[in-house]
């Protein structure tokens, strides 16, 4: 009796044991997963707050540019530096490759909305000085400035929403 009871506790500890085991193992691959996940989401917010970031300080630029021309018709004394349309172009990419497919989307429509406006400024600004041969850029001329600042404006809110709601999607998956 004393072996079977002996056979029978170390059959239980073993078991307790293996359990343990496979506990712990599937407990760290939960964790692994919810740690990537959590780092993913991070990766995500920074690539959002950088588009962000570079539409309002173009936005910053070109209003000012907007209003001059549309009130007064007057040139303002400087460009848009290339550099502010070349950050929002590059995070542009970056929420390409991060995504989600639809926010992406409105990131596109962000940059396309920004440049096409960034380039009636420099048109009109030019005043015709420009010999434009290209049907794609003489059709900046016909851009109304106030629409194109009010459009840009839209596109980044509905990019902010779309961005929260994203975010706000993986933080549920991760709990």
């Amino acid at each position: 009796m004393a072996i079977v009871g002996a056979a029978a506790g170390m059959l239980g500890a073993a078991v307790g044991a293996a359990g343990a085991i496979v506990s712990a193992v599937v407990t760290g691959r939960s964790q692994e997963r919810s740690q990537h996940s959590h780092w993913r989401r991070q990766v995500r917010r920074d690539a959002y707050t950088t588009l962000i970031k570079a539409a309002h300080e173009l936005y910053r630029e070109l209003t000012p540019r907007t209003l001059s021309l549309a009130h007064n018709g007057v040139r303002y004394p400087a460009y848009a530096p290339n550099e502010l349309v070349a950050a929002l172009v590059e995070a542009c990419y970056t929420v390409q490759l991060e995504g989600p497919a639809d926010v992406s989307m409105q990131a596109d429509v962000v940059r396309d909305i920004f440049t096409r406006w960034n380039g009636a400024i420099f048109w009109q600004e030019a005043s015709g000085d420009l010999a434009l041969t290209h049907p794609e850029l003489e059709a900046l001329a016909n851009i109304d400035l106030l629409v194109a600042r009010d459009l840009a404006g839209d596109a980044q809110e509905k990019f902010l929403t779309m961005a929260r709601k994203a975010l706000d999607a993986t933080s549920v998956r991760e709990s």
